[in-house]
């Protein structure tokens, strides 16, 4: 099965001149804890409500005036949509992610959660086994 075929195709995004405080709106009136930050097409970072926490609010900045590309991931690692999606789990596993944004020619075209995966993975036990391997080694490296 391929990536395409699990991913979300409307990920929520940003564009890179919001500020946190209109990232943090989006992400409560969507109920999700993660916005993609893009420049028309093209996928520039992610932004999650962790580092609005930390990054803005404890640091004291102001979030009316705080552009998310002051604090997001840059250059965030990216799947393909023609991507296996056994290789998209070791890519959320190995580096702990919840999410990965899918990127065709340098243009965003969706998101894959790690709740996609695990319904994949329920039927494929490569899968599973890629997902819980390369977490186990993301957890023991820390």
């Amino acid at each position: 099965m391929k990536v395409s075929e699990r991913m979300t195709d409307k990920p929520v995004t940003v564009d890179i001149s919001a500020t946190a405080r209109e990232a943090a709106k989006i992400m409560k009136e969507k109920n999700i804890g993660t916005v993609l930050v893009t420049e028309g097409d093209r996928l520039k970072g992610i932004v999650t409500d962790r580092q609005i926490a930390t990054k803005v609010i404890a640091a004291g900045k102001d979030p009316e005036k705080t552009k998310v590309s002051e604090f997001m991931t840059e250059d965030p690692v990216t799947a393909s949509p023609d991507m296996v999606i056994c290789d998209a789990t070791e890519i959320i596993g190995e580096n702990g992610f919840r999410r990965v944004p899918v990127v065709e020619n340098e243009r965003l075209v969706g998101i894959l959660s790690a709740a996609d995966v695990a319904m994949h993975a329920r039927t494929c036990n490569a899968c599973m086994e890629n997902l819980f391997s390369e977490t186990e080694k993301a957890v023991t490296e820390v």
